[in-house]
C-alpha cells in the first residue's frame, strides 16, 4: 500500500515543504516537520488529509486510495478501521439491478 509519505514524495514535495503549507492549529501558515510525521504515523483526521491533498493537488481517493493495487482489478473503496487500523473493503463483484422504467442498452 502505498502511504501518504510515499504520495507526497511522489509528487516531488518534501515533508517539510508540505507541513510548512498546511494551517496551525491557530490558523497561521505552517507545522513543524516533526507534527506532520507524527500525523502521518497516526492515524489523520479528514480535515488533514483533505488539506494535504490540495497542497499536493490530488484528490483525496488519490491521495490515500489504492484498492486496486491490493485487492485486484475489481473496483473496491477502502476504508480504514478507526479502531483497528485494518481495512475494509467495499466492493461490488456484480451488479444484476434492473429497472425495468429504463432497461438500458440492448
Amino acid at each position: 500500500m502505498e502511504s501518504i509519505k510515499d504520495v507526497i514524495k511522489a509528487k516531488g514535495f518534501t515533508l517539510e515543504q508540505v507541513a510548512s503549507q498546511m494551517e496551525s492549529k491557530n490558523g497561521g501558515k505552517g507545522i513543524t516537520q516533526s507534527a506532520l510525521t507524527q500525523m502521518l504515523n497516526g492515524n489523520p483526521s479528514i480535515s488533514r488529509v483533505k488539506e494535504i491533498a490540495r497542497i499536493l493537488g490530488v484528490t483525496v481517493s488519490e491521495l490515500v486510495g489504492d484498492a486496486p493495487a491490493r485487492y485486484g482489478e475489481t473496483a473496491a473503496t477502502v476504508i480504514t478501521c478507526p479502531h483497528c487500523h485494518k481495512d475494509i473493503v467495499l466492493s461490488v463483484d456484480e451488479c444484476n439491478y434492473q429497472d425495468d422504467t429504463n432497461p438500458g442498452p440492448e
